[in-house]
């Protein structure tokens, strides 16, 4: 039976006593005392909402919020690749020159085009430094028939390098760098194939900002023929892509340094190349330690175009297990995240969390869930393309797939097989040991 009004007035009538305040308006008079009465009760039950809460809730919560920064950094990466991807550059005569040095082991098919495309950049003040390990290297015939060929381009090559640390890569481009004569040096590996306005571009971003030290291409790859270079092209252009797009729009510490500039003064501050020598992972350290001292670093709008013509999927393999390893030899912490935050892995967390809280379909919650992920990656792919798409969609697909699923079986491999091959070199690494 419901109360009666006379039982209600009854009720709050000590409350009207206690506080004759309240009696300003009668016709409302009883709600006062439910107010102050309900804000001690949701605090208490917050209170026991959090003092019954187990081991499976708290992992249930964590996924909620987990996965969802995975879907943001998704966007961040779409609307910053759209907002700084692909625009096309003119030279300024009033830009500094640029030291490009190029550390060359061995050769492919693809070499001599890659080369030449540094020799025929627009750009109107560069020198290219070639360095090699050995003078019987088998790309050092290549590099000298380039040189004929554009005789008034200022080319040097140098052999041997010099030993200041351990990274081979600092040791090798050592000798380069001690005489290059401009203030801008650029570090371009090998593998990539340069658009004639990729330089200004480089250059246009760092004068940009009077703080900015160092500017690094995107790495993407260079449409090829081949199952491997497929696969390495749907790696660069999905997963590497969103992390490198969003961590440069969050300014996160994330350079990759197969296509890098950096202010040579800046450098300088740091102990120049050598003092990166003993850190296998310079690219990371270049961005760290140039931070530390409050410069600036920042992206090209033009992609890194890898164009190596001999990719395996073994060597694809190999090479991102190093990378894996590197990173958790730097930073730890990421063992936790790292396998989580692909595809299906992150996938699994969020539909059982939103079950388990919820009751929410796991089924549902995986597909659309999978859905965004493929869709927002063709779309981040397709901005690094910046043009209509090479593969089919169905070709698109498959081969995502692939590289989602064994995704978890490499970070497998790097975590069983903490050992470095690099080059002729062997190293050992250790969790947190970065040099």
């Amino acid at each position: 039976m419901e109360p009666t009004i006379t039982e209600l007035e009854v009720e709050i009538i000590p409350e009207i006593s206690e506080n004759p305040s309240i009696v300003q308006n009668a016709s409302h008079s009883y709600y006062y005392p439910f107010v102050s009465h309900s804000i001690p009760y949701f605090l208490d039950a917050a209170k026991r909402m959090v003092t019954d809460l187990d081991i499976s809730t708290c992992a249930a919560i964590v996924g909620i919020i987990f996965v969802p920064a995975l879907y943001f950094l998704h966007l961040v990466a779409l609307f910053y690749g759209k907002y700084r991807g692909h625009h096309p550059r003119q030279y300024d005569s009033s830009h500094p020159g640029v030291s490009i040095i190029k550390p060359i082991i061995g050769i492919d098919d693809n070499l001599y085009t890659n080369l030449e495309t540094f020799f025929t950049t627009d750009y109107h003040k560069f020198e290219l430094l070639f360095c090699f390990n050995t003078q019987d290297d088998p790309a050092v015939k290549l590099v000298e028939s380039l040189i004929k060929k554009y005789p008034d381009v200022d080319t040097k090559m140098f052999f041997g390098g010099e030993r200041v640390g351990l990274n081979p890569k600092i040791n090798n481009m050592m000798p380069a760098y001690r005489i290059a004569k401009y203030p801008l040096i650029m570090i371009s590996d090998s593998a990539i194939y340069m658009r004639s306005d990729a330089i200004s571009d480089m250059v246009h971003t760092m004068m940009s900002n009077e703080k900015m030290a160092l500017v690094t291409q995107t790495p993407f790859c260079k449409d090829r023929k081949g199952f491997a270079a497929a696969f390495e092209q749907i790696y660069f252009g999905t997963s590497h892509a969103r992390i490198y797009l969003a961590g440069n729009c969050l300014q996160f510490n994330c350079p990759t340094g197969m296509s890098s500039m950096m202010k040579k003064d800046a450098l300088e501050e740091c102990g120049g190349f050598a003092g990166f020598s003993g850190y296998l992972a310079e690219d990371f350290f270049f961005g760290k330690k140039l931070a530390a001292r409050g410069y600036k670093s920042g992206i090209s709008t033009h992609p890194a175009l890898q164009n190596s013509a001999s990719v395996t999927m073994r060597s694809f393999t190999n090479r991102i297990c190093r990378w894996v390893k590197l990173r958790m030899a730097m930073m730890p912490q990421i063992i936790l995240v790292e396998p989580l935050q692909d595809c299906f892995p992150s996938g699994l967390i969020i539909s059982f969390s939103l079950n388990y809280l919820f009751n929410v379909d796991i089924l549902t919650t995986m597909i659309i869930h999978t859905a965004f992920w493929i869709t927002s990656d063709y779309m981040v792919m397709y901005r690094m393309q910046n043009r209509k798409m090479t593969l089919s969609p169905i070709r698109f697909l498959l081969l995502w797939l692939l590289r989602e699923l064994s995704a978890p079986l490499v970070f497998i491999k790097a975590a069983l097989e903490p050992s470095v091959r690099w080059r002729d070199n062997v190293f050992h690494l250790g969790l947190g040991v970065a040099e």
